[in-house]
């Protein structure tokens, strides 16, 4: 697999351009997270277990953004 780098910015000003390999938007132009994810089931040999992982990996992102939310949300200690 070919190393990424994505790059450490807000999206608003992230630079998009045609993933390398299906053309779909992308941080950078890098493959996309599903080309990853199918590069990766390939050389696994295991699709299932790529797809449980990478659905687990969104659920976790949106696991932090609801608990950052709250945290927002949440009075300051005096």
């Amino acid at each position: 697999m070919t190393r990424i780098t994505y790059q450490l910015r807000p999206p608003q000003m992230t630079t998009m351009a045609p993933c390398r390999v299906c053309a779909r938007p992308s941080p950078g132009g890098q493959p996309c997270s599903e080309c990853l994810c199918l590069e990766l089931a390939d050389l696994i040999n295991n699709k299932g277990a790529v797809m449980r992982w990478a659905s687990s990996m969104k659920a976790a992102i949106q696991d932090q953004a609801t608990i950052l939310f709250y945290a927002e949300k949440r009075p300051e200690p005096h």
